[in-house]
């Protein structure tokens, strides 16, 4: 079986860029969240990991028939998951930060008593509603397989991002200053937004062909 290897770079930018998991902020986040009570970094880290991947591997593996099962036309949700992931990456663009599903409202104002790793920090910090559009719009993609295939291939690089960010980075990761993640996001919002674009497209040429 032969994928396309543009959609799986599609899924892999795209998820990464909308979950940001080594954003400092959030390892700080997770700083806190660790440190009362005090767990061990490793196993919350892998925690953290496994949350991530089944919110974006169950997405991926049932978006497609939730579509179905609500009779929405795979390309106009396509089109659509297309507009909501340019906008995103415009507000990254002119903002030079995160974004409204990307939680960062909830992420500025630091955890409260009752947080936990797989609230807020995993949901909708990291695996938000944005990063649940973007996954369903890229299991819409093409084929049934390559599409879930690609998902699930962005999904996996997450946890592993995640992974390595909570339990490796760590504190180095926070003190990077807060101008270079500026221009990080800046960056990355250029991305989303041109793949965001593209999938908008795609979506009516073929809804319309």
């Amino acid at each position: 079986m032969v994928f396309d290897p543009e959609i799986i770079t599609q899924a892999i930018i795209s998820l990464v860029v909308i979950t940001t998991p080594f954003d400092p902020v959030k390892i700080l986040f997770f700083n806190q969240a660790i440190a009362d009570p005090p767990c061990n970094r490793t196993i919350s880290a892998l925690r953290v990991m496994l949350y991530v991947a089944l919110i974006i591997g169950g997405t991926a593996v049932i978006g497609r028939q939730i579509l179905h099962l609500l009779d929405i036309n795979l390309d106009a949700f396509r089109t659509v998951g297309g507009l909501m992931i340019a906008a995103m990456g415009f507000e990254m663009l002119y903002g030079g930060g995160g974004t409204h599903p990307q939680g960062e409202k909830r992420r500025k104002n630091g955890p409260d008593e009752e947080d936990t790793l797989a609230i807020p920090l995993t949901l909708p910090l990291i695996a938000g509603p944005g990063a649940i559009a973007t996954t369903i719009a890229i299991s819409s993609q093409g084929t049934q397989h390559e599409g879930l295939i690609a998902a699930l291939i962005g999904g996996g690089i997450v946890a592993v991002i995640t992974f390595v960010s909570f339990a490796w980075l760590g504190k180095r990761a926070a003190k990077i200053k807060a101008s270079s993640m500026a221009l990080f996001a800046r960056l990355g919002g250029l991305l989303l937004a041109t793949i965001g674009v593209q999938m908008l497209l795609s979506g009516l040429k073929n809804f319309f062909a």
